[in-house]
């Protein structure tokens, strides 16, 4: 793919971008936040923002005739409707960039759009992605890069395998963290064992069965928990809520001895996986200690025994959790050290920049 593609808005200083993701979590907020710092304006578009007649027609009817069998889940009898939620959302994509008029688009990837509108709006914008999705989501992405002018994965697997097929328009972009949003609180008494906040798999159901082998005190923050835990009241109580974000979330880390991160997808285990999760950050960002699995862009990022504690297995996260809730001053000093170099090196503004530098470099004459 060339990037000598000739840009209306070429030699133009980016003052306006206009953000493309779901609400939550709240990506583009940290994104425009820092983007603000540097004098740049920004706009949002919300993509999990649909039409009632979406939610309340099209997805009950597909939901009852995938269930029927009658079509297959990855088919939808009202795709070409234009209040289905990806036309819904295309349009809005589109209105809302012909009304701001922006000098860059950046489209943070996992939900798609129409080709039609994104062709359309690289015309004459420059179009970024970032994939923050599962690695094993790869071929997805694959097959929309050549629609960008530029494409960032948070996982270096997904950079590797597209450098193999032969694309030069990507690079690693990790996840980072607004320290406005993840900050310790003073005077707070840590009176939770452990915390974990992600929605129910039967994988994080393993461990923190195994967890609760060593303490009760536990509390658990995510969807399906209660459902696959109906008839285990002692899964059940630890549970206190579907989600959790903002400030109830920093006290739940700011309460918390350890936080537990049990990672749900990637190509395996341990540094076989590539990328880290928003909580890699946002958790030291707090001052709060973090157990987490591992992957292979980990240790460029945090090390492991001085920033965050890292386990491999189930018995080896139950052996290290035990160890930290009986070493405090250990626990906390690895807390502290975690806290001083995530937010030292690791925010928002860092990501910007990237971003910022990427578009100069793409925009500047060939």
């Amino acid at each position: 793919m060339s990037l000598d593609r000739q840009y209306s808005n070429r030699h133009k200083t980016l003052k306006k971008v206009l953000l493309v993701y779901s609400s939550r979590p709240p990506i583009m907020q940290y994104l425009a936040s820092a983007f603000r710092r540097k004098g740049i304006s920004t706009e949002m578009v919300y993509a999990d923002v649909n039409h009632w007649f979406d939610r309340h027609i099209i997805h009950p009817t597909n939901k009852i005739l995938h269930n029927l069998h009658i079509i297959p889940k990855d088919k939808s009898v009202f795709s070409d409707h234009h209040l289905s939620h990806k036309n819904y959302r295309s349009f809005n994509l589109a209105k809302t960039h012909k009304h701001f008029n922006p000098d860059m688009v950046l489209l943070i990837r996992g939900i798609g759009f129409q080709n039609d509108v994104l062709n359309e709006i690289r015309r004459n914008t420059p179009l970024f992605g970032w994939w923050i999705e599962r690695e094993e989501r790869i071929e997805e992405a694959l097959r929309e890069i050549n629609l960008f002018d530029w494409y960032f994965f948070m996982n270096s697997s997904c950079v590797d395998i597209g450098m193999q097929k032969g694309f030069s328009n990507i690079s690693l972009l990790h996840h980072s963290v607004d320290p406005d949003a993840f900050y310790p609180t003073n005077n707070i008494n840590k009176e939770i064992d452990i915390c974990f906040v992600g929605n129910w798999s039967p994988k994080r159901q393993q461990f923190i069965e195994a967890l609760l082998n060593i303490t009760d005190n536990i509390v658990i923050y995510g969807r399906k928990w209660i459902k696959n835990n109906f008839l285990n009241p002692r899964i059940k109580k630890c549970v206190k809520g579907k989600y959790i974000d903002g400030s109830a979330l920093v006290e739940l880390y700011n309460r918390s001895r350890i936080v537990v991160n049990i990672t749900n997808w990637g190509f395996g285990e341990g540094k076989k996986r590539s990328g880290m999760n928003m909580r890699v950050l946002e958790v030291p960002a707090t001052g709060a200690f973090l157990l987490t699995d591992g992957s292979r862009d980990m240790e460029a990022v945090v090390t492991p025994s001085k920033h965050i504690a890292v386990y491999e297995s189930i018995e080896d996260c139950v052996k290290q959790a035990k160890y930290y809730l009986d070493n405090a001053a250990e626990r906390e000093a690895i807390a502290k050290e975690g806290y001083l170099h995530v937010r030292t090196n690791y925010t928002y503004a860092d990501v910007v920049n990237r971003i910022i530098d990427t578009y100069n470099n793409l925009t500047v004459e060939k």
